[in-house]
């Protein structure tokens, strides 16, 4: 599934954005995951909004650090019945971060 979509860290530490494929086109926010009780458990839940207006979960994201010691956020989303998993990579020019396809 080709993925594509950019997000834009907020003043308040959540990030907004969005993320696209040829089946859907969504606007996200991530905010920090107030259930956060381990170290394992997501960094952020992922929300959009449904065609009515109301918020709903659809993810989580994890904060990361590549072998060469980049950070970058780690996404998990379940949209229109499939799971999709992709990496945010921060722009070192711009600040603002793009998605990858995850690779296994």
């Amino acid at each position: 599934m080709s993925i594509n979509g950019d997000l834009t860290r907020t003043d308040d530490d959540a990030f907004t954005g969005w993320i696209a494929s040829l089946t859907f086109d969504v606007d996200v926010t991530l905010t920090a995951n107030p259930h956060k009780a381990k170290e394992t458990h997501p960094n952020y839940q992922i929300t959009t909004r449904t065609p009515r207006g109301r918020d709903i979960r659809i993810g989580s994201a994890w904060n990361a650090t590549s072998r060469q010691g980049n950070a970058y956020l780690s996404l998990a989303i379940s949209i229109n019945g499939a799971d999709v998993r992709v990496n945010a990579i921060a722009d070192k020019e711009t600040g603002a971060y793009r998605l990858i396809e995850w690779a296994a």
